[in-house]
């Protein structure tokens, strides 16, 4: 009897619990969880190489086209890559639409010509 009721409490809690979630807040999540597109693997791996090692962590702010260093406390994860932004603007920015910003973003060809500052 009392493992039934156990189990039927559980079973409350798991059925509430999925309630909360809106359909529109489901789509997003697997929106999220999407593979990223050929495309978008290739731009991060070329951003990641900026720095002269490819670690899967990004130095340079993708929302300033990668022409600012960006700092540890302004860091996001996109695709399996570490990306350090210049300021919580440019942070929340690439947060809200990771590969639009990547897809946009024109990779310098030589770390060189990127300003330091």
């Amino acid at each position: 009897m009392k493992h039934t009721l156990f189990s039927l409490a559980l079973l409350g809690i798991v059925v509430m619990t999925g309630c909360n979630s809106a359909p529109e807040e489901l789509a997003s999540q697997a929106l999220l969880e999407a593979p990223p597109s050929e495309e978008i693997l290739a731009a991060l791996v070329q951003a990641d190489k900026l720095d002269g090692t490819e670690d899967h962590v990004i130095g340079k702010c993708y929302v300033c086209q990668l022409g600012m260093n960006g700092k540890p406390e302004f860091t996001t994860e996109a695709h399996g890559y570490t990306a350090h932004m210049c300021s919580s603007y440019c942070r929340d920015h690439f947060t809200s639409d990771p590969d639009e910003v990547i897809s946009n973003t024109e990779i310098p060809a030589k770390p060189e010509n990127l300003a330091a500052h």
